[in-house]
């Protein structure tokens, strides 16, 4: 069979709209920017107070289930570099439906994810500034100041892409050498072994596996790693892409695990071991690396600390608010959005549009989740359920499109896809109940909007069979959650729970492996039915994503 005819990349919107400036050290920057974030400032004291020095064990474990989900992404973004790559990919392997529910659940949490960042600047401000905070959440002043900041998110970026890397890399460089320095010193200065095994405080593992995976799932871990991903969305705005991006994701999720292991080892060490005597769960801290600086006698470094807890939290929202415009762009691009949204402005070359609109939902996420902590499980949950359709995208593409160039290829698939989506569920269940069944209402709302362009774009009833698999997920985690003993009814006892959602997980990778299309029947019959490889910028895919 012969390949479909290379064409030429003037046509792709993609190629025309945007510019492509992000060097690999950008692209470096970005995922690290995304990665240390308010989750240093907050992850390992959340941790430590759900699992005592078993955190550590949560942190190696949520490096971990990211990088199972990171692998497969790295194989997609080589394959078809795009903007707001994603939630297109599963586009491509099982049509509207699918795609859909990615979209819905990567865009509006990733809009939230400047506000959670501005929430986390405000929480470390209101030490010093007390009236941005009363009692567990922001005050008016603090939400007023702390959407002040989603604006002045929203204007860097609005400025162009080179404006943002110019921006994002002297704030990534500083992120890392504030936390890579309080590990120093803390280790140096104030370290107190005893504190991993102490008996009054509850031992090794205080709260036992089921502290640890929910530490894993909530405080903070899993919301921390995600950043790493961010170079995905911005595919059509690198250099070389297909080629730099993987590297770059797969190096700072190894960077990014080493640094949160040592800061997690660095806080249980310095903690002053009579705070432990009521045990890990009575810890208080409010700005949690400034309070322990202080009680140790380091006030100096403390204040280092309270600079980089609006510059750390700045630059993850920074990067964030790139990342989701251009899922929303890619969204407007799919005919999931208005046209408009996928809009790309001549003179900056970004999605303008999109950039605002995600700025004001972002601000309205501000006031039913007025804290850090309330915002991130959340976050989390639909972030999982999204990765948890990535091991049966590439699965399926692997049948579909067998030629197609992969600059980075998943080893060991059919052994570490079906574990990814395996972990995915787990994850979304530890999460616990109600979150779980909050979150998948949320979901269900995004259906109704799918059902509503269904009938506008006349999409073919082929794209909602191949997307039962991931309805009947929706549907099973959250009743597993109510049945279960992470915040649940314990009807389903533990283990066999989580033994009963694991097993689930494998099982909705083999329907969502076989419930997969050839790219033409995914793309409504505009591909090349037995085509070897197919090209960005052919006219299939492009006219695929402007009429769909």
């Amino acid at each position: 069979m012969d390949p479909v005819k290379q064409y030429q990349p003037a046509v792709d919107p993609d190629v025309t709209g945007y510019r492509r400036a992000l060097s690999f050290r950008d692209l470096m920057m970005v995922s690290l920017s995304g990665v240390v974030g308010s989750g240093w400032l907050f992850g390992a004291y959340n941790a430590a107070k759900v699992s005592g020095a078993g955190s550590l064990i949560a942190w190696a474990l949520g490096g971990i289930a990211i990088l199972l989900s990171t692998l497969p992404n790295s194989e997609l973004v080589g394959m078809f570099p795009r903007a707001g790559g994603a939630m297109r990919y599963p586009l491509y392997s099982h049509g509207s439906l699918v795609g859909f529910l990615v979209a819905w659940g990567s865009w509006i949490p990733g809009a939230a994810g400047a506000a959670t960042e501005a929430a986390a600047v405000i929480q470390y401000a209101s030490s010093y500034w007390p009236t941005l905070y009363s009692g567990q959440r922001m005050s008016p002043l603090g939400m007023a100041v702390a959407a002040f900041l989603v604006i002045l998110f929203a204007y860097v970026n609005i400025l162009g892409i080179r404006w943002f890397a110019r921006i994002n890399t002297p704030l990534t460089v500083v992120k890392l050498i504030v936390p890579g320095g309080t590990i120093i010193i803390l280790l140096a200065t104030s370290f107190h072994p005893a504190n991993f095994t102490s008996v009054a405080s509850g031992g090794l593992l205080p709260t036992g596996m089921k502290g640890i995976f929910v530490a894993l799932a909530t405080s903070g871990i899993i919301y921390s790693y995600l950043g790493s991903t961010g170079p995905i969305q911005l595919a059509a705005e690198a250099k070389n892409p297909r080629r730099q991006i993987p590297v770059a994701i797969l190096a700072v999720v190894g960077v990014s695990m080493a640094l949160y292991l040592f800061l997690q080892v660095a806080f249980i060490g310095a903690i002053p071991s009579h705070l432990l005597m009521a045990g890990w769960g009575n810890l208080n801290f409010n700005a949690p690396f400034v309070e322990l600086l202080v009680s140790v006698n380091l006030v100096w470094v403390s204040y280092i600390l309270y600079a980089d807890a609006i510059i750390s939290p700045s630059g993850t929202a920074l990067t964030g608010t790139a990342v989701v415009a251009r899922i929303l762009y890619a969204m407007g691009l799919q005919g999931f959005a208005p046209k408009r949204l996928a809009q790309i402005d001549p003179k900056r070359g970004v999605p303008v549009v999109s950039i605002i609109v995600n700025s004001i939902i972002g601000i309205i996420f501000l006031l039913p989740f007025p804290s850090w902590q309330s915002l991130i499980s959340v976050v989390v949950t639909c972030a999982v359920f999204t990765n948890l359709v990535v091991p049966a995208t590439v699965s399926v593409l692997r049948r579909t499109v067998p030629n197609q160039e992969r600059p980075f290829k998943v080893p060991l698939l059919n052994l570490t896809a079906p574990v990814a989506s395996a972990v995915s569920c787990l994850i979304m269940y530890w999460v616990g109940w109600p979150v779980t069944g909050r979150v998948m209402l949320f979901f269900a709302i995004g259906i109704v909007f799918y059902f509503i362009a269904f009938r506008r774009q006349k999409w073919p009833w082929r794209h909602v069979r191949a997307g039962i698999w991931l309805v009947l997920a929706m549907v099973f985690i959250p009743l597993m959650s109510f049945l279960g003993t992470f915040g649940g009814k314990g009807i389903v006892p533990a283990p066999w729970d989580s033994i009963i959602v694991a097993l689930s997980g494998v099982l909705f990778w083999l329907l969502g492996r076989y419930s997969g299309l050839s790219l033409p029947a995914a793309m409504n019959g505009r591909g090349i039915e037995g085509a070897e490889v197919y090209s960005v910028e052919a006219p299939e895919l492009i006219d695929f994503d402007l009429n769909f």
